[in-house]
This record gives structure tokens, sequence and C-alpha cells, in this order.
């Protein structure tokens, strides 16, 4: 995750493309804030931006103690490509 834009964009894109071609469905559950950190060897703040923002819109989905789950509405390929120019101008 080596570009310009920030980490915690690159989660958010890679979150919603992955829902836009299916390989993120809805109800399935994503990997822990401490487990993703990990795994991309990143602080566990910039993960949970990333989750916050996906639920502030409503892609995403906590449930305290359970985790953090897609939601049912699905995100169409045209948001994808809306937010990925959104997010180009911040």
């Amino acid at each position: 995750m080596g570009s310009g834009v920030p980490v915690y964009r690159q989660i958010i894109d890679q979150i919603l493309g992955g829902i836009a071609s299916g390989a993120l469905e809805p109800g399935q559950q994503l990997p822990t804030v401490r487990q993703l950190a990990v795994d991309l060897a990143i602080n566990p703040n910039t993960v949970v931006r990333a989750y916050r923002e996906l639920e502030i819109r409503g892609v995403l989905a906590t449930q305290q103690g359970i985790g953090t789950f897609i939601t049912r509405e699905t995100v169409q390929p045209d948001e994808v490509e809306r937010q990925r120019q959104l997010s180009q101008l911040v």
C-alpha cells in the first residue's frame, strides 16, 4: 500500500471494490481491527478510521463483541468509482 493515497482510504477502496465485484458479500464478516492491522502491519487506528467511515456510509455494521459485517445493502460499481474520485479530490 505504498501510493500517495492514505492507507485508510486504500482500505475503504478495497472493501468497496470487493463488494462491487462480488468478492465480498452482504452479511460477510470482515477481519477484526486488530487482525487486519497485524496483517497489513499498520496502526489499528488506521483500520478503525476506515471501518468507521464505511459504517457512517452504511456499508458496514459492527455488532459489539461479535464483529464487523458487510451490510445487506449493496454498493453499485458507479458508487465505487464516485468514491474513488472523491477520495482523489481530498
